[in-house]
């Protein structure tokens, strides 16, 4: 449990990406055989800034309404969000569910594109195992929140990525990932395993959430003219999740 102040959590939660970013760097370009020289800066700047805002304002909506939808589905008393001795005590049941992707830390172009490619597909990602584990379980008004929620990110992440000129097509989907989705009914054959499963997924979710925020975190901080406010609820949060 993080006892500072939010101010200071905030600042932790920074620390957490700042350590490896570098001031605007930039990257050289051979197109045709003409190199130029593109810092982030400028990409970054291409980015519409309430594009951002709207995706940051989703992210801490996510973040806050995982645990409603955890509230919502798992019964078991044993299965806590964001219980470290859980985690390890469920260790051995996590390759029932596909792992959501590592995002980069931004510190170049190539990167920033990497990290947003793995945004969307982390997203996809647990939105293919929600509706998997809604086959299972009653699909609720939590529940079905938190999905629109993740689609609508997802789609904004989209548009960061075409603001930017880059290319979805480069990255290549996940397919292993998505045929352990598509088995996942196979390992849900008890309430048990259903249980663990929803907890399983929404833990990761609620990780993954904090990783995109911290990227987020990292875009603003690198942005002309984006204030750096945030919301002390999933700041708080995310410090607890990473036992900081």
């Amino acid at each position: 449990m993080c006892v500072r102040s939010a101010s200071q959590c905030y600042a932790l939660l920074i620390a957490s990406v700042s350590h490896s970013l570098s001031p605007p760097a930039a990257i050289l370009v051979t197109l045709v055989g003409i190199v130029a020289s593109a810092p982030i800066s400028d990409k970054l700047d291409i980015l519409n800034k309430g594009t951002i805002e709207q995706a940051h304002s989703l992210i801490n909506k996510i973040l806050e309404d995982v645990p409603k939808a955890h509230a919502a589905w798992i019964n078991n008393k044993g299965l806590t969000l964001g219980d470290n001795t859980i985690r390890l005590q469920l260790n051995y049941l996590k390759s029932v569910i596909p792992s959501a992707p590592v995002l980069q830390n931004i510190s170049n172009i190539s990167s920033m594109e990497t990290c947003l490619a793995d945004m969307v597909k982390g997203l996809q990602l647990h939105l293919n195992l929600l509706n998997e584990i809604i086959k299972k379980l009653a699909q609720t008004d939590q529940v079905n929140v938190l999905k629109s929620e993740i689609q609508e990110l997802r789609s904004l992440i989209k548009k960061l990525q075409k603001q930017a000129g880059f290319d979805p097509s480069k990255h290549a989907k996940d397919e292993q990932s998505q045929t352990l989705v598509h088995d996942l009914h196979k390992d849900l054959t008890t309430e048990f395993m259903i249980q663990v499963a929803a907890h399983l997924t929404l833990q990761q979710l609620q990780d993954f959430s904090c990783d995109v925020l911290r990227s987020f975190l990292s875009i603003r901080r690198m942005t002309s003219n984006m204030s750096m406010a945030e919301n002390p609820k999933t700041v708080q949060l995310c410090i607890n999740a990473a036992g900081l």
